[in-house]
């Protein structure tokens, strides 16, 4: 496990290695977050037999959760040479990217719990009188995330000129660039995603669904705002669905779905939500564009929220690695069930014949079948620290 590096640094980093990038060295360096392994071996996503990435995250555990056999966990023995053999496939890049996507979710968190402390965001429980505050503030942390790395930062700079080792990767979650700037620009002219206040403008859209500047029009006539936006429109309504689904999951009483359905817009005027967006979104402008904590002191403990523990474990939101399968399972629960049990299994241990067998079946959603391929197969071994309550679903 890697928590921090050690300080004084040592020595000057490769001029190929990722310690070139400020945001990767303070998520390293961080004593606020922590880097956690997680016995799952990335090479059934990496073969794509796997469809989606199991490392999983849970900010309010302040934690980055990695694979621990992963072309990260590799570098993380030797960060300060070049990353260039660590990045088969872009798959490093990817990774050490999407962890410091996770851990501004978390310092995000924390810095929610600081900035509003009625909340108890880091704190619980999550009730049916606070859920939607819970949301609220959840959905907060995803613009940190979205806005802090990919439009403040990633979007500023060319990464593989910045980090020359041949990445064909630009942003992480967004197709938006500073150098397209001129084209947002015919359409909105007063658009510039560089200021604080931008923090405040998606945040709205994330709550709302409605992105203030474009509309339907502008989006048909520009291929490079159709390719943008509309992953963004898809991402807001999906943002809200998830979060309302696990925050429920995490909360100590059943609380059923609201009448206007999972996705519906997530409430924004109040006053404190209203402040608590400006100044949110002032400290991380700090941090991303001068890497300052804008004197902003963050409590080092916290108590998680946790689901309770009678209730039915649902697969999309706790660890296979923890928690055992009960019998009668929903199917999107068995279906993550069986994802991860496949990826905490060793990759290299199994036979080719016998990993097509089981992409075969989980294409095919032949779950029974996949568990008896992987009965009697050899498991990572454990690395133990691993938490009960674990976002997956993606």
């Amino acid at each position: 496990m890697l928590s921090a590096l050690p300080s004084p640094v040592p020595f000057e980093p490769h001029a190929e290695s990722l310690l070139q990038l400020p945001l990767v060295r303070r998520m390293l360096s961080d004593p606020l977050v922590r880097l956690v392994p997680r016995a799952i071996d990335q090479r059934w996503h990496y073969e794509r037999i796997a469809p989606v990435s199991l490392t999983g995250f849970n900010p309010f555990h302040r934690s980055v959760f990695y694979a621990s056999n992963s072309a990260l966990s590799r570098w993380l023995d030797a960060p300060y040479g070049s990353a260039r053999d660590y990045n088969e496939g872009d798959h490093l890049v990817r990774e050490v990217l999407f962890a410091v996507h996770d851990y501004l979710h978390c310092w995000s968190a924390a810095a929610i719990a600081g900035l509003a402390p009625r909340v108890r965001f880091d704190t619980g429980p999550i009730l049916r009188d606070n859920l939607e505050d819970f949301v609220f503030c959840h959905l907060l942390t995803e613009v940190a995330a979205t806005v802090g790395l990919d439009y403040w930062y990633l979007s500023t700079f060319n990464l593989a000129e910045r980090i020359p080792i041949g990445t064909t990767l630009v942003n992480l979650t967004v197709n938006y660039h500073e150098r397209y700037v001129s084209e947002y620009r015919r359409f909105c002219p007063r658009w510039d995603a560089q200021r604080p206040e931008f923090f405040g403008d998606l945040a709205r859209f994330y709550c709302s669904g409605v992105f203030e500047g474009f509309d339907v029009r502008d989006v048909r006539r520009s291929p490079r705002l159709l390719k943008w936006l509309s992953h963004e429109l898809t991402y807001g309504a999906r943002q809200r669905e998830y979060t309302r689904l696990w925050l429920s999951f995490l909360a100590a009483e059943e609380i059923p779905p609201g009448p206007r359905g999972l996705s519906a817009p997530v409430s924004f005027e109040e006053p404190w939500k209203q402040r608590l967006i400006h100044e949110l979104g002032r400290v991380m402008f700090a941090k991303i564009k001068e890497d300052s904590d804008s004197g902003l002191v963050l409590r080092n403990r916290n108590e998680p929220p946790e689901s309770p523990r009678a209730r039915r474990p649902d697969f999309r939101f706790v660890n296979a690695n923890v928690v055992p399968f009960t019998p009668g399972a929903a199917p999107e629960s068995l279906r993550y069930y069986v994802l991860q049990r496949v990826s905490a299994m060793a990759f290299d241990r199994l036979s080719r014949d016998v990993r097509q067998a089981i992409a075969r079946g989980l294409r095919r959603e032949e779950h029974e079948e996949v568990l008896r391929l992987i009965e009697r197969a050899e498991r990572v071994p454990p690395v133990g620290g691993e938490p009960r309550d674990l976002f997956v679903l993606n």
